[in-house]
């Protein structure tokens, strides 16, 4: 977690380091008042911890948009903190949540936070401007900009939310929604001058460059009905209790939602393995009349899986917290083989290549070192373009493959150098991901 502060408030960002996902919190200083925007589900824990370590208490809660590539933990940290939930007044949100437009002002302690209008990514899309910072959730990223293919975007609409942005002073700091080539901010000016899609002033030629199409982030439809709570919340079971059911007599039956590669290395004794990317097909290896509690490794894919089973007429729970969550409880796991996630294998083979050429380049022949700088400059290209070719290589090595889990693609950005996103991972919480700020999808 990052940390900005100026006079007046106290900016730290949350980053979701496979998806590039950042939740923000921010604390007015004079009065400990806090707004926190675009909380993952599986960050809810984290925000809260910090918000006792700020001392700080929480007013408000925002989603920027309805987001499709992951779970929104607003409504869950809004509910513990005794906070209120804004919504954009064109959000299909149906959970209860002060509406507010372009032009509205709200007080967190002695700032205010601005409400821009910022259509494009989502017609429901906001920007809230707060003591100089700006944030733009999947409108504007550092040296792009998010997608308007689908969910009611609209590219011509993002040209008139840029214009607005634009508007802006030069040293309005800029916090995006996501972060795809490991710059976390920037400025207004910083991005009026390098952002190619921001500098375009031809609503046309925007137009054009922003009609990219791309594949929908995994399980759009299962996370845009959770995130627009058109269905209850799916009740939990904490670690202990569960625990304590299963020593009283059995228990229920757990279904395990992770890639086989993660339940391979560790899980819950007696537990059933099933991706959350296969269930649909594979019901009839769930029980019918029993209760179930899913299992993945922090919540999350475990939520999408049971809303599903809940559909079908089953009586399904998800463990709080998952695998962490049980661990940290002092609960026993079923270990076995682990694997190194493609992350570390591409750090590894990078490393030892760059070791090898050095160390043979000084003691045996100069032009070993040209080893060394094909490793440095094949790791460059990953950051600049978003694409790490060896790992995309490293994913189809059998010890790799795995059925794709679901929930949570970030499939968000175009534009500048990071034209492609997302990365081969599921929601976050668990799956090999490549070495790529944005890599392809």
């Amino acid at each position: 977690m990052s940390t900005q502060t100026t006079q007046r408030t106290t900016v730290e960002a949350l980053k979701h380091d496979r998806e590039g996902c950042v939740a923000y919190l921010v604390i007015d200083e004079a009065s400990r008042e806090a707004l926190v925007i675009d909380p993952r589900l599986d960050q809810v824990d984290a925000l809260q911890a910090r918000l006792r370590a700020r001392g700080a208490r929480l007013r408000w809660v925002a989603d920027t948009h309805t987001h499709a590539d992951h779970l929104s933990g607003a409504r869950k940290l809004a509910a513990r903190e005794g906070a209120e939930l804004l919504a954009h007044t064109r959000a299909k949100l149906k959970a209860p949540a002060r509406r507010v437009q372009g032009d509205d002002v709200l007080p967190l302690g002695g700032v205010e936070v601005r409400v821009l209008d910022a259509p494009g990514h989502t017609p429901d899309s906001l920007a809230l401007l707060v003591d100089g910072h700006l944030f733009t959730g999947d409108a504007l990223f550092v040296g792009g900009a998010g997608r308007t293919d689908f969910m009611g975007g609209s590219a011509d609409d993002l040209f008139d939310t840029f214009r607005r942005f634009e508007g802006l002073p030069d040293d309005t700091v800029v916090h995006p929604g996501h972060d795809y080539v490991g710059t976390p901010e920037s400025t207004i000016g910083d991005e009026r001058q390098k952002n190619p899609l921001l500098s375009e002033h031809d609503r046309a030629k925007l137009v054009a460059r922003l009609d990219v199409k791309g594949a929908p982030p995994a399980n759009m439809a299962e996370i845009l009905r959770f995130n627009l709570a058109e269905e209850p919340d799916s009740p939990t079971i904490a670690p202990r209790d569960l625990d304590a059911l299963r020593r009283a007599g059995g228990g229920p039956f757990l279904l395990d939602v992770r890639s086989p590669l993660e339940f391979e290395a560790e899980r819950l004794d007696g537990a059933r393995n099933v991706p959350l990317g296969e269930l649909t097909g594979r019901l009839d290896e769930v029980p019918e009349g029993e209760e179930v509690v899913v299992v993945c490794r922090t919540g999350v894919r475990a939520t999408l899986a049971s809303q599903t089973l809940l559909r079908q007429g089953r009586k399904a729970r998800v463990l709080e917290g998952g695998v962490v969550g049980w661990r940290k409880a002092g609960l026993p796991l079923k270990e076995g083989r682990r694997h190194l996630s493609v992350d570390r294998q591409v750090q590894l083979i990078v490393g030892l290549g760059v070791l090898t050429g050095t160390l043979l380049g000084a003691l045996v022949n100069p032009w070993f070192l040209v080893l060394a700088g094909f490793f440095g400059a094949g790791l460059t290209f990953a950051g600049l373009t978003g694409t790490c070719g060896l790992a995309l290589v490293l994913m189809q090595a059998p010890w790799n493959r795995a059925p794709a889990a679901a929930g949570g693609g970030s499939t968000c950005a175009v534009g500048g150098s990071t034209c492609a996103v997302g990365g081969a991972r599921d929601d976050g919480d668990a799956a090999p991901s490549t070495c790529a700020v944005g890599g392809a999808k």
